[in-house]
């Protein structure tokens, strides 16, 4: 929720915000990043052991933490990185390898009720709150010199809806990467999103 949150410091706080990078992400969710969400969240408590919340342990939710799991990956990455088997350059033997290793081996640790309240948090952030609603307004408080960065590819925060947004922050520029690995770039493990990424840190913190 890292975007999320610079955004929500550089609305509050104005005058003690000078830069701000909020990165694939958006000031307010959409319809659609919304109903995504809520898939996530369901597929998780659609486990009978979730029992309302209300379970003995979190491994007893297996089931729906791996059918998130299998969801996250799915929108978060890009056919490419499927079709080309891009999954082969971070040592893995296959798609369903892959899942299993990477995706499920990460989330079937969680818990559940901890999962959901994050994805809850992601889902309902709205730093508009702040003015009656009104996110235009709310974005125009930043003060910040502000690179709004998003990733061409992403399937959780589309590029037209980071620059619909951006548009609306005063002294702000709409910085583009491109990654096979789509939101999930943020992971670290494509290096040409990290050397962008540097790069446009570097260039944000340069200005005066």
């Amino acid at each position: 929720m890292g975007a999320q949150q610079t955004y929500e410091w550089a609305i509050n706080y104005p005058d003690a915000v000078a830069r701000a990078a909020p990165i694939a992400g958006t000031a307010k969710g959409t319809a659609h990043n919304c109903l995504l969400v809520e898939s996530f969240i369901e597929a998780i408590n659609s486990d009978p052991a979730w029992d309302g919340g209300w379970y003995k342990d979190a491994q007893d939710v297996h089931r729906g933490l791996r059918r998130h799991a299998r969801l996250f990956v799915l929108s978060g990455l890009t056919p490419t990185f499927f079709n080309q088997g891009i999954w082969k350059k971070v040592g893995f033997s296959s798609v369903d390898d892959f899942v299993t290793g990477f995706s499920e081996s990460h989330f079937v640790q969680q818990d559940p009720n901890d999962l959901i309240l994050l994805l809850s948090k992601w889902k309902d952030y709205d730093a508009s709150r702040i003015a009656g609603g009104d996110l235009t307004h709310a974005l125009s408080r930043i003060k910040a010199k502000t690179f709004v960065i998003a990733i061409e590819e992403d399937g959780f925060f589309p590029l037209a809806d980071i620059a619909a947004e951006q548009k609306r922050v005063p002294d702000s520029a709409l910085k583009l990467v491109s990654s096979s690995w789509g939101h999930l770039a943020l992971f670290g493990f494509d290096p040409v999103y990290n050397e962008f990424i540097d790069a446009y840190l570097k260039e944000l913190l340069a200005q005066t």
